[in-house]
């Protein structure tokens, strides 16, 4: 019956021609590799929840599908052939509990290929995984080489991947992923194997109702946690209990949790990853603290700046936060992390990420809000008009981009940059502002400075500088913001930032 779903899904495929696959890989097939946290008590249809876990193979053919059973949500899924994270397919597969073909990739050269498939979201319910088919060629190769290093996750709706792909917080079932969350980008820089267990609205002691679950939704479906152990746990938890428990409470959640985690993973390294900037008193204000007084040699804790954009974290800010999480486990773990291959939207060193905006992530955005979906914002590809590299940004009226780093009290910013008029009569003016705000997400500037600049028809280089108050209530952080002034259009290249 597998088998016919297959073949089905290719015909119709196929335009209704009477041509079969050529070759198809059962799931239990041993050149198939599997990710994640699956149940493969069927070794014929083995099925998982969580997002993130993958199935892949290298195989030799031109087109290829697989068969799957979605339950009571819709899924989707990244197709990544031959690693190409940047051309990814995305996939929606609808739920209807029956066998259903779905094609991954057709018109691929002859020869080998390696072919990932990533469950990108968790919609309540687990799908069930059949097998590969495939048209020309001689089908499954020697499996790939599975990761030797495996990294367990554990979160809320950020590290869910929710919004992964909108800047604008967009809670669509489309907009979610996982393969370029922190959990991710954070596997593939340290070569590791991963599990992401994370669940959108978590708590604290939520996370122990459900971390030892196959389905997340379903208490009756238990892991067996001796199936895969990992050498690191990573636990990014507490955002959502802030507004709601005092830091006392919160302390002891933690150490509950930890009691928890240790006995579940008593060999593995438990990294507590927190981000600063939700709110003061926030749990990472103390979560260093609360290693520490664990007195656990197998233990850390790492920090990270938080996206200060009020919402979850796109594709880029997540990337900014597997720097300081991979960064941290290479060190403690004596690993080496590899560079990422999704670029980062967090500056380093009081230096704006992507100022020449040279990259840009396979969603779109390049570390800038908004350079999307807001109207009047072009990353523009000129290589003979471009002041520094191939990229420079265009913004036209009602557009503007920004950018935040970490600053602190007494703190001069300069920011240098380079501006050119597109306007057809000549010169246009560029508003520049440079704000300072504290460690609460959802508050207003505690000051604000503005700068008016003249953008020329020729690039030209500009300077603006701006102290960060000294007061009861401290400065945590500086937010650059770059618009037009009028109706004209203003090109903006070659940013560049120092905090000192």
């Amino acid at each position: 019956m597998q088998f016919f779903a297959i073949v089905f899904g290719l015909v119709a495929f196929l335009g209704g021609h009477t041509l079969a696959p050529t070759w198809v890989a059962y799931a239990d097939d041993a050149s198939i590799v599997y990710q994640g946290r699956w149940d493969d008590s069927t070794a014929t249809s083995p099925w998982c929840g969580w997002q993130g876990s993958s199935v892949a193979m290298n195989f030799d053919g031109t087109a290829i599908a697989m068969g799957v059973i979605v339950g009571n949500g819709n899924e989707w899924f990244k197709v990544i052939i031959d690693g190409d994270i940047f051309n990814a397919k995305e996939i929606e597969v609808s739920s209807n509990n029956l066998w259903q073909a779905v094609i991954l990739a057709h018109g691929l050269t002859a020869g080998a290929h390696h072919i990932e498939v990533v469950k990108e979201t968790s919609n309540n319910e687990h799908m069930t995984f059949l097998g590969f088919a495939g048209i020309d060629g001689i089908g499954p190769l020697v499996p790939p080489l599975p990761h030797s290093r495996r990294i367990a996750f554990y979160g809320d709706s950020n590290l869910a991947g929710n919004s992964l792909e909108h800047e604008e917080n967009n809670g669509q079932l489309s907009y979610r992923g996982c393969t370029n969350t922190l959990a991710g980008v954070t596997a593939r820089r340290l070569g590791a194997a991963y599990q992401n267990c994370s669940i959108s609205g978590a708590t604290i002691s939520s996370l122990n109702n459900w971390y030892d679950r196959v389905n997340p939704s379903d208490e009756n479906t238990q892991w067996s946690f001796s199936n895969w152990v990992p050498d690191v746990v990573v636990i990014n938890i507490g955002a959502n209990d802030i507004y709601y428990y005092s830091e006392s409470r919160i302390r002891t959640r933690y150490n509950s949790l930890l009691d928890d985690m240790r006995a579940t993973y008593p060999n593995a390294h438990i990294v507590m990853a927190n981000g600063r900037g939700w709110d003061k008193d926030e749990p990472a204000d103390y979560i260093e603290d609360v290693v520490a007084q664990r007195n656990d040699p197998n233990m850390s804790a790492v920090l990270f700046p938080w996206v200060f954009e009020q919402w979850h974290g796109c594709e880029t800010d997540h990337s900014g936060m597997a720097d300081y999480v991979s960064e941290h486990i290479a060190t403690v773990m004596g690993w080496t992390a590899l560079p990422t291959d999704v670029m980062t939207g967090f500056g380093r060193g009081g230096n704006v990420a992507n100022g020449s905006f040279e990259e840009s992530a396979p969603f779109g955005g390049f570390g800038w809000r908004y350079g999307v979906n807001k109207p009047g914002v072009h990353r523009l590809y000129a290589p003979a008009i471009a002041q520094d590299g191939e990229y420079f940004v265009g913004l036209l009226s009602g557009g503007s981009i920004q950018q935040s780093n970490p600053c602190q009290p007494g703190q001069t910013v300069t920011v240098n940059l380079w501006l050119r008029s597109r306007h057809a009569t000549g010169a246009a003016l560029a508003d520049i502002t440079l704000d300072f705000r504290n460690q609460e997400m959802y508050t207003a500037p505690l000051s604000s400075n503005s700068f008016t600049l003249l953008a020329r028809p020729t690039w030209t280089h500009h300077t603006v500088t701006a102290v960060a108050p000294v007061g009861s209530d401290p400065i945590f952080h500086t937010r650059l913001t770059i618009a037009p002034n009028g109706q004209g259009e203003v090109a903006i290249d070659n940013v560049t930032m120092t905090v000192n």
